[in-house]
């Protein structure tokens, strides 16, 4: 990213990330985490600067080949629509449709594995208004798994979801991350952020405050002047990652 801005939401917004890192955007509510992915998956363009993904120009890359680069998660999951689980999780499988819209070999063994780790198999004939939040959430980060991008971009990807789904997911996406994956997330845990990404970059009122290792990045100054809390940080005793203990 080369000094974005977009509509007086980003401003000046530089960095670069590789394969093999997973990305954390943090930061409060409203400071431009989801414009920034919705930027970087191409939904919309900046005002200003350049956007590249894997050396090529962002708004020179057709559709299709984006999706063959980058999975993307919205924030917000349909709930009204009438189609299956499976049915959906197949829609990330799109850039590679045979001539007649079928999938192939490889697809169907790519939707099948993603439900698998999302434990989505017992619900894949069940339509997504007839399953809960929670399940419509894992079915979305199922579907950009089933795409087998390099790039996957989750906003708030455990929301909704229970712990053990939180963690089993987020251990999952480090594991792509550690095999050549580039994986950036908008997350709210700071805690669980800090411990499965291993670079974070802190947005406050739509510009860069901080951006590095989560040790670096979740300072006690930060905490407060971002946002807004007292905080103490300490290394866990068992992983010796980040935590954060906060003045009553």
């Amino acid at each position: 990213m080369e000094d974005i801005s977009y509509g007086g939401v980003l401003e000046n917004i530089r960095s670069e990330w590789m394969r093999g890192q997973m990305v954390g955007l943090v930061g409060p509510n409203g400071t431009g985490k989801s414009t920034l992915l919705r930027l970087l998956a191409g939904v919309n363009r900046p005002t200003l600067g350049r956007i590249y993904i894997l050396g090529q120009l962002n708004s020179k890359i057709s559709p299709k080949d984006r999706a063959k680069q980058v999975a993307y998660l919205p924030q917000q999951m349909p709930e009204n629509a009438s189609f299956t689980v499976e049915q959906y999780v197949e829609m990330g499988r799109f850039p590679y449709r045979t001539l007649f819209g079928g999938l192939d070999k490889e697809g169907r063994e790519a939707v099948h594995r993603a439900m698998a780790v999302l434990n989505l198999l017992p619900f894949r004939n069940a339509r997504l208004d007839q399953i809960s939040g929670g399940e419509r959430q894992r079915a979305g980060v199922a579907r950009c798994l089933a795409q087998g991008s390099p790039i996957i971009l989750l906003d708030e990807p455990i929301a909704n979801l229970d712990v053990h789904y939180q963690l089993d997911i987020l251990l999952y996406l480090q594991g792509l991350a550690q095999e050549g994956h580039l994986i950036v997330i908008a997350i709210h845990h700071l805690e669980l952020a800090a411990r499965y990404c291993d670079r974070l970059l802190l947005l406050q009122s739509g510009r860069v405050y901080a951006e590095g290792p989560p040790q670096e990045v979740l300072s006690e100054c930060a905490l407060e002047e971002v946002f807004q809390v007292k905080a103490k940080t300490y290394a866990d005793p068992f992983g010796g990652h980040l935590r954060v203990s906060y003045s009553p």
